[in-house]
């Protein structure tokens, strides 16, 4: 089941957040007006909410496989199929950039339908995700009974779930194993940007403080991004997109982010660590704003 575990893994990628999971410490603070200081919420990171992995040598802490889709529908109940790219575009993708990018991209939009039970559109993202990776070479090892299994829990979110976090757990060693560190990060690059995406559009509906303190936490994951992007951009094909989120950085990097250590609690008999460390973020109305518009323009930029 390797090529769909990778895929899947990678694709949620889409939810490649710097998690703040856990319970939040509630702060008093109303609804953003332009000017204004957002004041993200401090929380508990628990590690049993985020899965983590390395890529050359940096490491990315990872929510889990849906994260992100649960708390956009925990803010918009209704399926926006406007949001989504078109599944049919794999043929206009010609190049290793293009193809990994979306390959992300399509994952973050399988992650999506699937929260909302549009099993039809789940799918046709997922045999997508199946073409691009035949188009990057990476076929060989694809299991048809996780397509097939896929199909048929179609009726059973739940089920559809458990599937997607096995292809989840096992793409991390897949990606270990074969070294393929830049198509990697170029499907981790696409799918962290879709699911940005989903976020900015959820908040200028919303106005969602959840969804303001979940952009605002992405400044670590960014900055990590473009390293990893520089580091396998000797053929300078990834230039332009460097230099798009260097943009972004600049407003990411008016957001103020603060950190207390606090000792981790292990409880041997679980063979479980439990990460008790709070952080908090701050950040100007309008630097939001400037930040969804440009998340809005480099994402629109890749799927063309």
């Amino acid at each position: 089941m390797k090529i769909l575990q990778k895929s899947i893994y990678l694709l949620f990628a889409s939810t490649v957040m710097v998690s703040c999971g856990g319970d939040e410490i509630e702060v008093d603070v109303d609804q953003p007006e332009d000017g204004e200081i957002i004041v993200i919420q401090e929380s508990e990171l628990d590690s049993s909410s985020s899965l983590n992995t390395t890529i050359n040598g940096k490491m990315f802490s990872i929510p889990s496989p849906i994260q992100m889709a649960t708390m956009i529908k925990d803010n918009v109940s209704s399926f926006n199929e406007e949001l989504l790219t078109d599944p049919e575009n794999v043929a206009n993708f010609t190049t290793e950039f293009k193809r990994a990018i979306n390959m992300g991209i399509y994952g973050a939009d399988l992650g999506y339908a699937t929260i909302y039970e549009n099993n039809t559109k789940a799918v046709s993202y997922l045999s997508s995700v199946e073409k691009l990776s035949d188009e990057l070479g990476i076929a060989g090892a694809f299991d048809q009974n996780l397509l097939e299994r896929f199909i048929e829990n179609g009726n059973d979110k739940d089920s559809m779930l458990v599937i997607m976090s096995e292809g989840y757990r096992e793409g991390d060693k897949f990606l270990k194993d074969n070294e393929e560190h830049n198509v990697a990060t170029l499907i981790l690059t696409g799918g962290w940007i879709e699911s940005l995406y989903f976020a900015a559009m959820s908040y200028e509906d919303t106005k969602s403080q959840q969804v303001a303190d979940r952009i605002g936490e992405q400044k670590t994951a960014l900055k990590t991004i473009v390293e990893l992007l520089e580091d396998y951009n000797a053929d300078e094909f990834y230039t332009n997109l460097i230099n798009d989120l260097k943009d972004l950085q600049t407003d990411f990097n008016q957001i103020e982010f603060n950190y207390t250590y606090v000792e981790p609690m292990h409880d041997a008999s679980k063979h479980m660590t439990v990460i008790k460390s709070k952080s908090s973020v701050k950040m100007e109305g309008d630097v939001l704003n400037n930040i969804i518009a440009k998340v809005k323009s480099i994402r629109n930029g890749l799927i063309g």
